[in-house]
């Protein structure tokens, strides 16, 4: 007898054996069992994931007459068995890759009005249909509508965005899933325990994981290493298989790339491609590895997310913890950044070691990721006292006046700043200071403000100079003002002091005669 490959040997007869699509299967149950069966369905999702084979399972239990209690065909009645012959004609399935002109649509449409010889309905099963020409289409749609009553339509297809909306319209449609990894594994555990072949478990899950939810694929890929390893199918074997390094390799290589260190990063990279491995399953090896540091370091049941080796998994957590997710997010980017580069580039090792390099050295990068990293080295250098940093000047003002040590020279720069803002200083009470109204105490500037009489008094309350003393002030940061009252002084003048100063600034050093 032929061999027969594994993905055709197990293709499940019956909705108990499909893996998930339980969304999907628990619908059509429910419709099989109550008998609200349309008339046209669109089966849609990645390659291997039991589009096809869910259509044929679906088109004999809608047909069979004793339906199993989760709607699958029993198998057994005269239907089932008749649907089963190879020549029978009510379940007809049709590849629109090859058959997808209107010519072939139009001899499928002339058979539709012929009823079924053995069941209830006839089922037309048109596999990637999004290949077939906008004439075939247009050709389809009528009949598709309105079939007769013994006519179900399913259309199955990877490619959904090209079918036309007045087909998707007048179907119901149903979206399946990638199958998670977990689910994968669990069915290669049950063929290889029936197939009596020693494996290792971690073996199963790398199958599974490499299979990236398509069912085909893993257990194409299990073919293979059951072919490569012969009598016991090991975790090793499977990754020569695959072209892929070690996790612990992979795992040391992320480590150098996240250190900076781009000579240990190179040298791995130098001797991953001299084992034969491929380029491409390392970039990949890497963006997955730095995936997992980042549930490491964010969810509280990482491993049960990663389901890694117990020694695997504690390594990952340890390099996670020594960086933070803008560091992880960063080298992941750059890494997952080259995919395209290195499906089509004519040098993918150039590109990789580009891409490493990169990720290695911050200031290669001159996005916003890479200034924020720049940026926070920094402050973390500067907080460990590698960088010395000299104190700067509260409120802005400027080095020259930070250095200032002179009342004299504060005066001067009082004095400068209304200049600025066009004040005429022969004017402001400012001008009348002399040095010894100026001093320097505990690092503060005194002025000692004394009165010049009722026409000639203190000028501070003026409107037009307020906000120009107020902006000399600010610079200095503190400035303690020293009243000294006489007997023609008035409270309002007081007050206007305080309000510019501030009232605990001002210190009345003598009383007087106060005319309110």
């Amino acid at each position: 007898m032929a061999y027969v490959s594994l993905y055709r040997r197990y293709r499940p007869g019956e909705f108990a054996s499909m893996i998930g699509q339980q969304h999907i299967i628990r619908t059509l149950r429910n419709q099989i069992m109550t008998g609200a069966i349309s008339h046209a369905y669109l089966f849609t999702g990645s390659r291997g994931t039991g589009k096809t084979t869910t259509a044929k399972i679906f088109a004999r239990a809608i047909n069979c007459l004793h339906v199993k209690e989760d709607g699958s065909p029993c198998g057994e009645c005269e239907v089932c068995k008749a649907l089963a012959d190879p020549s029978n004609m009510d379940i007809i399935e049709m590849d629109a890759a090859s058959n997808n002109g209107v010519d072939e649509i139009r001899y499928l449409l002339e058979k539709v009005k012929f009823a079924p010889s053995v069941g209830r309905y006839k089922v037309y099963i048109v596999d990637e249909v999004h290949m077939l020409s906008p004439q075939a289409f247009n050709a389809l749609l009528k009949t598709l509508e309105e079939p007769p009553e013994h006519v179900v339509f399913i259309l199955a297809t990877t490619e959904v965005q090209k079918i036309l909306p007045t087909v998707l319209s007048r179907c119901q449609r149903f979206d399946f899933r990638l199958v998670p990894t977990q689910e994968t594994a669990g069915l290669l555990l049950r063929i290889f325990d029936e197939l009596k072949i020693v494996y290792d478990r971690e073996a199963l899950v790398a199958i599974a994981e490499a299979g990236e939810g398509c069912v085909r694929d893993s257990l194409s890929l299990a073919e293979m290493c059951i072919s490569y390893c012969g009598s016991k199918v090991t975790y090793a074997g499977v990754l020569d298989v695959l072209g892929a390094s070690s996790p612990e390799a992979v795992l040391e290589m992320t480590a150098c790339i996240l250190a900076g260190d781009v000579d240990g990063s190179l040298k791995r990279i130098d001797d991953t491609t001299r084992e034969g491995k491929s380029v491409k399953v390392l970039a990949g090896d890497i963006a997955k590895t730095l995936r997992n540091l980042i549930y490491c370091r964010n969810c509280v049941n990482a491993n049960k997310i990663l389901n890694m080796p117990r020694e695997l998994f504690a390594k990952t957590n340890d390099l996670a913890m020594k960086y933070d997710n803008a560091k992880l997010l960063r080298c992941m980017e750059i890494i997952c950044s080259v995919d395209g580069d290195l499906r089509y580039g004519s040098n993918a090792r150039l590109v990789l070691e580009a891409a490493v390099v990169k990720a290695c050295d911050e200031y290669c990068s001159i996005d916003a990721q890479g200034v924020l990293m720049r940026l926070k080295n920094l402050e973390a250098k500067i907080a460990q006292g590698q960088i010395a940093v000299a104190a700067v000047p509260k409120s802005g003002a400027s080095e020259s006046v930070s250095r200032m040590d002179t009342a004299e020279k504060m005066l001067v720069y009082l004095l400068n700043t209304l200049k600025k803002r066009g004040m005429h200083v022969e004017y402001a009470y400012f001008s009348k200071l002399n040095r010894e109204q100026l001093s320097l105490k505990d690092g503060n500037l005194v002025i000692k403000a004394v009165s010049q009489g009722q026409k000639d008094s203190i000028l501070f309350y003026q409107s037009e100079y307020e906000s120009i003393l107020r902006e000399a002030y600010r610079d200095f940061g503190r400035i303690t003002v020293e009243v000294e009252i006489k007997e023609d002084e008035t409270k309002q003048n007081i007050e206007n002091v305080k309000k510019v100063f501030g009232a605990d600034k001002v210190n009345i050093i003598n009383g007087g005669n106060n005319n309110g």
